[in-house]
C-alpha cells in the first residue's frame, strides 16, 4: 500500500449501536423490580466495567406454612381442589372447588378468615347439597352446569356493580362426557357476581375445548383488556422438507392466552409457555397461576407447576413478563420446594393465582397440595390414600427473582432512567460471605460517573433491607446537580441479591 493511499475510516457496524443514545425509561417514583434484563445496559467498548459480568438472575426464598390450612372437613364435603384467595378490607376470602357424595362433578365453595390461616366455612343457603342448603357452596355451574372446575375469582375495576366479581372456570359440555370424554368435550366459561356469593353464568362459551386445570383471568389496566391464561397443548418434532413429511408429536400440556375487551367474546388462543428440551421430554406445564405485582401494573408473574410424568411430581417455577403477553424463564429452579417424604405436599404443589398481601412487607401465595403422585404417572405403591389440601407460603415483597453477584464480585448497569425524587432505595439481601453493594450514578451523555456519586463515595450496603438507602458522601439525598431527565445506575455487587430499586421524595 502506498503512502498516498487514504486510510479507510475506522468503523465497526457491530459497535455503531452503542453510539446511539437510548431514550430514558420513565420510572418516576415507582418501585421497579429486577426480574429480567429489561433495565440492563449493554456497555460501550470504552466502558467494559459497565457490562453485566459476574452476575446472574436467581430466585428468592419462601417460607412454607408447613401444615394444611384447609381441607374437606365439613360434613357435606368429600374433597377439595383448585382455590383462589383475595384480601378485601383486611379479610381473606377464599373460593375453592369442593366435591360431594351426591354429585360426580365439582362445585365452588366459599370460606373466610381474619388471619389468612384459619378459615371458616359459613352457612350460606345458596345451593342444595344432598337436599339441604346448610352449606357453604356458592356455585354449581349455572345453566347447563355439570362440574365447574374453578379458575380465578377477581375484582373487575371497570365493571358495573352487578358484575364487580368475575370468575372463569372449565366446564364439561354435558353430563355424558364423564363416560365419553375424549379430551375435547368441554369449554371455558365465565360468571359474574355483585358480592362473590351470588353467581350468574355468562351465556357464551369462551373456548371450543375443555381446558382442564386451573385457568386464570384478570383485567389488565395497561392493555385495557381482559386476559385469560388457560390450559392448552404443544407439539414438537414435525418435519416438512421436500418428500420428507412427518407429523408432529404431542408435547403435552402448555399455557395458552386469550384476551377480550368485553369478557364475552375472545381472541384466538396463542401459545405463551411450554416445556422444552431443557426441561426434558418427561415434563409439561400443568397450570399457569398468573399473578400481577400488587404495586406495579407492568410486572407480571406465572408460577406454573412443571409436571414430571414418570415421578408424578409438580415442581413450581417462575416466569415473568413486562407486557402480560410475552413470557420468559430466566431461572428454572424450583421456587416452592416439595415437602419431605410423607408430608402433605410431598408430591404436588399447584399455586393458586394472585399475590395476597399479608402486610406492607409480606406477600403470600396459596397452593393446592398432594401427598401422592398425579394420576397416570409411574405406578407407586402407597400405604395410604393420597389427599389434596390447601396451604401457603410467604415471602418478603418483590423477592421472587433478583440479580445476584457472585462471591468474587460482579457488576452491571442500567439503561437511562428518568426519575422523580431525592433518594434511591434498594431491596437487597446477602447470599454469601463478605456481602456488599455499591452504586454510582452515571451521566447518560458521557457514560462516566457523576462527581460526588461514585463508587468511592458510596457507603457499602452489606445487610438485609427492603428499603436500604443508597448513601453518598454521608448523605442519602441526591442533589439538584444530578439531572432527573436521564441518569444511569452502575452497580457493583458481591454475595448479594438485588430485587428492586425506587427513587423517593419530591424534587
Amino acid at each position: 500500500m502506498s503512502d498516498s493511499t487514504p486510510e479507510k475510516p475506522q468503523y465497526d457496524v457491530h459497535q455503531e449501536r452503542y453510539r446511539r443514545r437510548q431514550p430514558p425509561v420513565d420510572v418516576g417514583s415507582r418501585r421497579q423490580v429486577l426480574f429480567d434484563d429489561f433495565f440492563l445496559h449493554m456497555a460501550a467498548p470504552a466502558h467494559w466495567d459497565q457490562l453485566a459480568y459476574g452476575v446472574r438472575f436467581s430466585l428468592g426464598q419462601v417460607e412454607k406454612h408447613g401444615t394444611p390450612i384447609l381441607e374437606a372437613d365439613a360434613p357435606w364435603e368429600s374433597g377439595t381442589a383448585w382455590l383462589c384467595v383475595l384480601k378485601e378490607d383486611g379479610r381473606y376470602r377464599m373460593w375453592y372447588n369442593s366435591s360431594h357424595a351426591d354429585r360426580r362433578g365439582l362445585r365452588v365453595s366459599y370460606a373466610e378468615s381474619d388471619d389468612g390461616i384459619h378459615f371458616e366455612k359459613p352457612i350460606l343457603h345458596r345451593v342444595a347439597v344432598a337436599g339441604s342448603t346448610e352449606n357453604n357452596v356458592v356455585f354449581e355451574g349455572g345453566f347447563n352446569g355439570v362440574s365447574p372446575e374453578l379458575g380465578t375469582v377477581f375484582i373487575d375495576p371497570v365493571a358495573p356493580d352487578a358484575e364487580r366479581y368475575k370468575m372463569v372456570y372449565a366446564e364439561w359440555d354435558g353430563p355424558y362426557v364423564f363416560e365419553l370424554y375424549d379430551g375435547s368435550q368441554g369449554t371455558l366459561r365465565g360468571a359474574y357476581s355483585p358480592d362473590g356469593i351470588r353467581w350468574t353464568r355468562y351465556y357464551e362459551n369462551f373456548l371450543g375445548r375443555y381446558p382442564d386445570s386451573q385457568n386464570c383471568a384478570c383485567w389488565d389496566p395497561t392493555l385495557e383488556q381482559y386476559v385469560v391464561y388457560h390450559r392448552t397443548s404443544n407439539q414438537f418434532a414435525d418435519v416438512e422438507a421436500g418428500s420428507l413429511r412427518v407429523k408432529p408429536q404431542h408435547r403435552g400440556r402448555a399455557v395458552g392466552r386469550i384476551e377480550s375487551d368485553s369478557f364475552r367474546q375472545w381472541s384466538p388462543s396463542v401459545l405463551v409457555l411450554a416445556a422444552d428440551s431443557e426441561d426434558s421430554l418427561n415434563t409439561d406445564v400443568y397450570n399457569s397461576a398468573y399473578s400481577r405485582h400488587p404495586d406495579n401494573v407492568n410486572a407480571h408473574y406465572l408460577f406454573p407447576s412443571f409436571y414430571q410424568h414418570y415421578e408424578g411430581t409438580f415442581h413450581v417455577q417462575v416466569a415473568a413478563s413486562r407486557d402480560n403477553r410475552h413470557w420468559g424463564r430466566l431461572c428454572r429452579e424450583t421456587f416452592i420446594p416439595l415437602g419431605e417424604p410423607g408430608a402433605f405436599d410431598c408430591f404436588i404443589i399447584s399455586v393458586a393465582p394472585g399475590f395476597v398481601p399479608v402486610d406492607h412487607d409480606t406477600w403470600a401465595l396459596y397452593y393446592r397440595s398432594g401427598d401422592g403422585p398425579h394420576g397416570g404417572s409411574h405406578p407407586i405403591t402407597l400405604d395410604y390414600k393420597p389427599q389434596s389440601r390447601v396451604s401457603r407460603v410467604t415471602f418478603k415483597r418483590d423477592r421472587i427473582i433478583g440479580i445476584e453477584g457472585d462471591q468474587r464480585g460482579g457488576h452491571c448497569s442500567t439503561r437511562p432512567l428518568c426519575f422523580d425524587g431525592e433518594r434511591l432505595m434498594i431491596n437487597a439481601e446477602p447470599t454469601g460471605p463478605e456481602p456488599e453493594i455499591r452504586i454510582q450514578l452515571l451521566s447518560s451523555e458521557t457514560d462516566t460517573p457523576i462527581d460526588g456519586y461514585t463508587f468511592d463515595t458510596c457507603q457499602p450496603i452489606t445487610t438485609d433491607g427492603l428499603d436500604s438507602p443508597v448513601i453518598w458522601k454521608n448523605s442519602d439525598r441526591i442533589g439538584t446537580e444530578v439531572p432527573r431527565e436521564s441518569v444511569r445506575l452502575h452497580v457493583k455487587i458481591r454475595s448479594m441479591r438485588m430485587y428492586a430499586f425506587q427513587f423517593l421524595g419530591g424534587r
